[in-house]
């Protein structure tokens, strides 16, 4: 961290945060997942782990070396390493699902998931119940993990063969309309052109258009539910809907476009128009090899493959119609999947992506319940609400507080300073350096936090934020830019010059709004933890 921290000094926080991720993370976390798939749990290579990771959070954020771990970890984004190494691991044990039976690892496992491979003398298929409980160690992660997976995957199917895949034989049968949604007059034309298209294949009897759809309930106990619709002539002449099980959106989306194909098909049709809000799915649905619902792509091909050969002139357009644009048709088949709810067994299976997008979410939310002790994110942390909510950390898309303060290091440095509470203020010279001044240059007995962001007079430029105990993130960042003296290490030449006569504060009137504001703070964060 010290070699890159003096070679990337001019570096954008959000830049020295996926620099971090990309090159420091891949090498701790693969060294410690060999610990991990060896059997051994080392404490002390974590806690070397933590270590650099704290150093990385400091140096991204520009914080004080005696600030909390948690504080600075939570503005950089970075999600604590054992709850990554975690994710990592239970991860990668659902991707002993997609080996091939032939493969080692296969002949140590149970009977249930060896696929019919020949047993190793140390499989897991020989204890017995008693001492598989007893037993600990990965392939026992890994033989409990597969239990909750309900699709098998075929590493050497004929279909993803290259030269043999859909793609390569019908290249010019087979074709995609994208929608640019980040323009919202290139998504104008782009809808234009879909309603011209269908309007067209109204009046053609060897043209069926499909519009499908699928809905993922946040409800654990409900089941994904999948749709079709199908037009010929103007009208609808069919549809289908299926429950997709455990199944994440695009896993569910791809079922939508396999049902949607295969009833399209057998209506006798030399032209499908396939309309999902989901392109990706779409281009999965043609895509044989190795991925999350990879039956579905299979079927898809086997179905598409036979079609077209029969037919030459046959094709397929898939077009992409966003849900927000409300399209009748789409409107129409989202309504119907929406409204159905359809109730999940007690031991049903779950796809891949769901299972890896679940213990994702789970880290994410043992993240965010860490986040509220004060012993993790220091008990100086500047909570702030955004829509009568309290921001929490994350690590998607530069995190929670990051982002808005990605203009320069000098900014970010601050804006963590000022929320961890640990800066060049008299607050902070009373607990770590008494000797040291702390008085505040106007002229009041301390510089806090709360005195500098609320009344003192040296930082004229106030925000809307004044008379909130719980303010918006935004307020502090705008305040930050509208002062840049504020908790900044600047000599006193650059500082405003201070009034001739201090203005304090009226008697017991900020003392007052200050202890009230931090019994408010206090009682609701007790709440929240």
């Amino acid at each position: 961290m010290n070699m890159l921290g003096n070679s990337t000094r001019g570096l954008l926080p959000l830049q020295k945060r996926l620099l971090y991720r990309l090159c420091v993370v891949p090498m701790a976390t693969y060294g410690f997942r060999l610990w991990y798939f060896e059997g051994a749990r080392n404490k002390a290579l974590l806690k070397s782990l933590s270590a650099m990771q704290r150093r990385a959070a400091l140096w991204i954020t520009g914080a004080f070396r005696t600030s909390p771990s948690g504080g600075a970890e939570s503005i950089a984004g970075l999600i604590p390493i054992h709850l990554h190494l975690r994710k990592l691991a239970i991860r990668s044990s659902y991707r002993v699902s997609t080996l091939p039976s032939n493969h080692a690892i296969r002949s140590l496992l149970s009977k249930d998931f060896s696929l019919n491979s020949s047993p190793h003398p140390q499989s897991l298929r020989f204890l017995t119940p008693a001492k598989k409980a007893k037993v600990k160690g990965p392939l026992i992660d890994v033989d409990s993990s597969l239990s909750h997976l309900s699709e098998s995957f075929f590493p050497f199917a004929p279909e993803s063969k290259p030269g043999s895949r859909l793609m390569d034989t019908f290249p010019d049968s087979i074709h995609f309309h994208p929608c640019n949604r980040s323009d919202k007059h290139e998504m104008y034309k782009h809808v234009s052109s879909l309603d011209s298209t269908f309007s067209s294949s109204s009046s053609d009897r060897n043209c069926i258009s499909v519009v499908t759809d699928a809905s993922v309930p946040l409800i654990g106990s409900l089941q994904a539910v999948s749709a079709a619709h199908l037009y010929r002539g103007g009208r609808q002449v069919s549809h289908a809907k299926q429950a997709s099980g455990r199944a994440s959106s695009t896993d569910a989306e791809l079922y939508s476009i396999r049902i949607g194909i295969a009833k399209a098909i057998s209506l006798q049709c030399d032209h499908i128009i396939l309309i999902t809000d989901c392109l990706p799915a779409a281009k999965l649905a043609v895509n044989p090899s190795i991925h999350s619902s990879q039956s579905h792509s299979i079927q898809v091909c086997r179905l598409l493959s036979d079609w077209l050969t029969a037919k030459p002139s046959r094709s397929i357009d898939f077009w992409d119609v966003p849900s927000k644009w409300r399209w009748k048709p789409h409107l129409k088949v989202h309504k119907d999947v929406t409204s159905t709810r359809i109730h999940a067994p007690p031991r049903v299976g779950a796809t891949l992506n769901f299972l890896r997008r679940k213990i994702t979410n789970d880290c994410q939310k043992s993240w965010e319940s860490t986040f509220w002790k004060k012993k993790y994110r220091g008990s100086g942390f500047l909570l702030s609400k955004k829509n009568r909510k309290f921001l929490t950390p994350t690590y998607v898309k530069g995190g929670t507080w990051l982002p808005l303060a990605n203009e320069s290091p000098s900014l970010c440095a601050r804006m963590s300073r000022a929320i961890l509470n640990h800066a060049p203020i008299g607050a902070y010279h009373e607990r770590f350096f008494p000797l040291e001044p702390k008085s505040c240059r106007c002229g009041h007995r301390m510089e806090t936090r709360h005195h500098i962001l609320c009344y003192c007079p040296l930082y004229p430029f106030r925000t809307q934020w004044v008379q909130c105990a719980f303010p918006q993130y935004e307020f502090l960042v705008e305040f930050l830019k509208k002062n840049p003296a504020a908790f900044a290490f600047t000599n006193h030449d650059t500082r405003p010059p201070p009034p001739q006569t201090p203005v304090p504060a009226k008697p017991n009137e900020g003392e007052l709004y200050s202890f009230i504001s931090s019994l408010l703070f206090s009682f609701e964060t007790d709440l929240c933890v």
